[in-house]
C-alpha cells in the first residue's frame, strides 16, 4: 500500500513558494528508490530561518518540537499536524560524531512525485551516525550499485565524520 503524499506535497508547494529550497529525506527518500514501501513520517530537509519556513506554513497547524536528544543538534524540528503520515520540517539536520558536529545538507538530487528527493549519500550518513545500520546499510549497497555522487561525498568528508563512515566513503569516492 502506498503512503498518502497529500500532505507532503501541500508543504513541499509551500515551501516551494517561498523560495524555501528543500529534500525529502528518511524513509520517503527510501520509498523513493523502492528500497522500502513503509513510511512512519515525511522527513523534510530545509536550511532556511526558522522564521521563514514558519511564515511559509502559515496556512498549516504546525508545531515546534524538540529536534532529539544527543546526538541530535538540529537547528529546529517543526511538525505540521495533518493526517497521517505526517511531515516532519528538519531544519539544519546535524548530528554529534565522536569528532564534533556533523552537518547534514539537504541537497536536492531527484524528483519523485514533483517533490524534491534528497542525496541518499547524505542520509547513508546520516542514518550511519544515528546508528540505524540496518537503513544505512540498504541506502549503501544502493550507492555501490548505481553509483555515488562524489561531489557530495567530498562534502560530506569535511565534517567530523567517525574513521568507518570515513573509509567508506573514500571507498565509493575510489570506484
Amino acid at each position: 500500500m502506498n503512503p498518502d503524499i497529500r500532505s507532503l506535497v501541500a508543504v513541499t508547494r509551500s515551501l516551494e513558494q517561498a523560495g524555501i529550497r528543500y529534500s525529502l529525506g528518511g524513509s520517503g527518500l527510501m520509498l523513493s528508490l523502492g528500497l522500502t514501501d513503509t513510511v512512519g513520517d515525511w522527513d523534510v530537509m530545509v536550511e532556511a530561518p526558522l522564521e521563514q519556513v514558519k511564515h511559509a506554513l502559515q496556512h498549516e497547524q504546525i508545531e515546534e518540537i524538540t529536534s532529539g536528544d544527543y546526538p541530535f543538534g538540529t537547528d529546529y524540528k517543526l511538525v505540521v499536524h495533518c493526517d497521517a503520515p505526517q511531515v516532519e520540517i528538519i531544519g539544519g539536520l546535524s548530528i554529534y560524531s565522536s569528532g564534533g558536529l556533523c552537518k547534514l545538507p539537504s541537497i536536492p538530487s531527484s524528483s519523485w512525485n514533483g517533490i524534491q528527493v534528497g542525496s541518499p549519500e547524505v542520509w547513508y550518513v546520516a542514518y550511519a551516525l544515528m546508528n540505524r545500520s540496518a537503513k544505512a546499510a540498504i541506502l549503501l549497497s544502493y550507492l555501490k550499485e548505481v553509483g555515488a555522487n562524489k561531489d557530495i561525498l567530498i562534502r560530506l568528508m569535511k565534517e567530523p565524520l567517525p574513521d568507518t563512515i570515513m573509509e567508506e566513503i573514500r571507498l565509493q569516492i575510489e570506484t
